[in-house]
């Protein structure tokens, strides 16, 4: 990713210095280059409040510095850069608007092989929130737009990477067949990155792992391992070697299995990877419980577990519970078992996102009825010297006993299962009934705004404006004595005329009402702002039409609570605003160069009145803010 290969933080001084010097030289290109590689080596070190600040530095340097077409081609690689530090930092929410706005650009300008990149980016987001199937509608979107790519290196290098992250989310919802079928599409478009080369081959392998095709496993697998090597991808060679170990085992191969699975520990340890050690550990696992060495297999089970809270890391968390349920049943330890099987199940039902509780009634009662049968057997021992059918009795009882239990413990697991919905139920009316009252709240504030407004313009805004008219025509034919004091109670007339419209138009602008969203928006910019120190942009996409009457007034009160929140508190002297509809989302972007938040942002009347609003129309709102670049408010809302 990086365009310069940073070893240490101070290589970034020549950077500083250079951005000095480039502009001295009146080479901004250079300047810009240089902004976006300091960006990216803060965005390397996981610092990304820093790699905002410096590619929102370039971005304001574009802006001054470059006429418009080559600005907008550099914006949207700045854009591209904000929505790879959200993704970095799993904001999603934040990462969207960025691809849209550079969407909106790239479509301007009709870059192909850009529009590709971000739909392969918007994959990416989906993929992070597990929507595989929205991730794969936009793959396919950026195959259209790299199949028009003239440029052949480019084009290749394009398709190889873009099948590879389709099998990649075949590979995430156990479609081995479409898994197998777009990787290979990729591995048959090489590309001129090795490494991609190697990304083929090895998903390629895990989708034959998932088909249980041993031996094209294998194959593949050693073949990515060989790439890794030649390009000094450790990591790369850590996860092939995983792989040959995982198809050797499952032919049989448990010996040669078992040193790869070392070798991968032992190579994670030297370069402090805990994800290619948890493999090994995980993978190793089998081999060492078929060999009845549980206590060591226990004991790795337990390392791994350690990795993956280390690692955040679910999927493989969930292995490893399972893992560990198995490995306590082997060795007598039903409470252990049971304990990490319930954590199993509850794992892979939240990963699953299903809305049916599996019913684990059949395996909780394999563990107790075992911890039954050995405490009956222990008894058997004890009462071996009694008669014959009073042990026959005791075992009966203790079946009809043991029939009762387990009746009971499906009915209370049934019982509190439907106990848990009716509170959710319970608990998601009132939610409902809740949104019902404040919406109506709502509706009567704006409908009685309306009414307000239309009878101050309509009625005492009329009549004022009929009386400075008389005045006027008094004025003209009064006696010169009176004159100067009828011109004083003219001008005095006219700024009452002039208030009782301004407080009309703030109570229910007119221009929102016969206009839409984007006239009410600039009316409000220009009165926000026209006293003050504060200039402003304001761009809109995509807005012809009109939207819902409820998004429009939520939408235009919370930009209005924003400016005057930047108006009061911000100290800004810059104020950019957004407005760009994609599609079925509404996107509104608000961002000053002012102090930010320098206390809590979720506390004030100010927020709570923007979060509300907001509920009723289902919209988000994420802000983004540090002492020296402003804040950034990014508002999105569905719309039909």
């Amino acid at each position: 990713m990086l365009g310069i290969s940073f070893s240490s933080f101070s290589q970034t001084d020549s950077l500083f210095k250079a951005i000095q010097e480039f502009q001295q030289k009146d080479e901004p290109f250079q300047v810009v280059e240089a902004y976006k590689n300091i960006g990216r080596y803060f965005e390397s070190i996981q610092s990304y409040d820093s790699a905002f600040y410096y590619y929102r530095k370039e971005g304001d340097y574009i802006k001054k510095h470059f006429e418009q077409e080559v600005q907008d081609s550099l914006l949207g690689k700045v854009y591209m850069d904000f929505s790879f530090v959200a993704l970095g930092l799993r904001d999603l929410d934040m990462a969207l608007p960025y691809l849209d706005s550079a969407e909106v650009i790239y479509e301007r300008l009709q870059s192909n092989g850009d529009l590709a990149r971000v739909m392969n980016n918007r994959a990416n987001a989906f993929n992070e929130m597990n929507r595989y199937e929205e991730a794969i509608d936009y793959l396919l979107k950026a195959i259209a737009y790299g199949e028009l790519l003239e440029n052949k290196e480019s084009k290749d290098a394009l398709l190889n990477s873009v099948y590879n992250n389709i099998g990649k989310n075949y590979l995430s919802l156990e479609d081995w067949p479409n898994a197998v079928k777009y990787t290979k599409m990729a591995v048959a478009i090489p590309s001129s990155y090795q490494i991609n080369n190697a990304h083929a081959r090895l998903n390629l392998s895990n989708a034959y792992i998932g088909m249980d095709s041993s031996e094209s496993a294998l194959r593949f697998a050693e073949e990515a391992g060989g790439i890794y090597e030649q390009v000094g991808f450790p990591y790369g060679v850590i996860a092939a070697k995983n792989n040959q170990g995982v198809a050797l085992k499952n032919q049989g191969e448990m010996e040669k299995a078992s040193l790869l699975f070392q070798e991968c520990i032992d190579l994670s340890e030297a370069i402090d990877y805990p994800l290619g050690k948890l493999e090994g550990l995980i993978n190793r696992s089998e081999i060492l419980a078929s060999k009845k060495q549980f206590s060591q297999a226990i004991s790795e089970m337990k390392e791994a577990e350690r990795l993956c809270n280390l690692y955040d890391d679910r999927q493989y968390l969930k292995s490893v519970r399972e893992n560990l349920a198995k490995l306590y049943e082997e060795t007598g330890n039903t409470t252990n078992a049971l304990t990490y099987f319930k954590a199993y199940k509850q794992l892979d039902d939240s990963l699953r996102s299903s809305e049916n509780i599996k019913n684990v009634n059949d395996l909780l009662l394999k563990y107790e009825t075992s911890e039954k049968e050995k405490q009956l057997a222990e008894q058997e021992v004890e009462i071996q010297t009694q008669k014959a059918t009073l042990a026959v009795r005791n075992s009966q009882l203790t079946y009809l006993l043991s029939g009762l239990v387990i009746v009971l413990l499906g009915g209370t697991f049934i019982y509190q299962r439907n106990r848990s919905r009716q509170r959710a139920a319970l608990q998601q009316a009132i939610i409902e009934e809740k949104e019902r009252g404040f919406d109506a709240v709502i509706q009567a504030t704006e409908e009685e705004r309306k009414r307000i407004s239309k009878d101050l313009h309509d009625g005492i805004g009329q009549q004022l404006s009929v009386l400075k008219l008389g005045l006027i025509r008094l004025q003209k034919q009064a006696d010169p004595e009176i004159q100067s004091e009828l011109v004083d109670i003219t001008e005095k007339f006219s700024k009452s005329a002039d208030e009782i419209r301004q407080i009309s138009h703030q109570m229910m602008p007119r221009a929102l009402m016969e206009e839409g969203l984007v006239r009410a928006a600039e009316d409000l910019l220009r009165n926000t702002f026209q006293y003050s120190e504060i200039h402003y942009e304001f761009e809109h996409h995509g807005m012809e039409g009109r939207l819902d009457e409820r998004i429009e007034i939520s939408i235009y009160r919370v930009l209005q609570e924003l400016l005057n929140n930047i108006l009061k508190h911000s100290k800004a002297s810059f104020v950019n605003v957004q407005l760009l509809k994609m599609k079925n989302k509404l996107t509104l972007l608000v961002e000053d160069n002012g102090k930010g938040f320098s206390g809590e942002k979720s506390d004030g009347h100010g927020q709570m009145n923007i979060r509300n609003r907001l509920d009723l129309i289902k919209g988000t709102i994420n802000y983004e803010s540090s002492p020296e670049s402003g804040l950034v408010a990014v508002i999105t809302v569905p719309i039909k």
